[in-house]
């Protein structure tokens, strides 16, 4: 863990999963939506894919008991923390839909590392 910001693995899972149902919540909101009317068919493609990955991740992070993922929420507590943060930051920014979709897919990319195959 880092001494600067020292969290628990179940803490860091937790906060994971909220980050994930607000990912959730933001890719439904109006504001996203109108956002994707504005836009081509290939972001909304884009869109729907990610949320599904978003949505199947969150699953799995809920149903995992937190002994199998521990030492991976150790290892990549920094990057985790960090990619956390970049994904609230970029909630103001909704109506860019690519910028918005990149970044929810680099977390996604992150958490996906902790998770077991599957």
């Amino acid at each position: 863990m880092s001494d600067e910001n020292p969290v628990t693995p179940n803490e860091l899972r937790n906060g994971l999963r909220r980050s994930l149902k607000t990912t959730l919540a933001d890719l439904d909101s109006d504001a996203f939506q109108d956002s994707l009317e504005q836009g081509t068919e290939a972001d909304r493609a884009a869109a729907a894919i990610t949320r599904g990955e978003v949505y199947r991740t969150w699953r799995r992070l809920n149903n995992l008991e937190l002994d199998l993922i521990r030492c991976q929420l150790l290892a990549l507590e920094t990057e985790l923390l960090r990619a956390t943060q970049e994904l609230a930051g970029s909630r103001a920014k909704l109506d860019k839909v690519a910028g918005y979709l990149e970044t929810v897919n680099s977390f996604l990319a992150l958490v996906k590392r902790i998770l077991p195959p599957g």
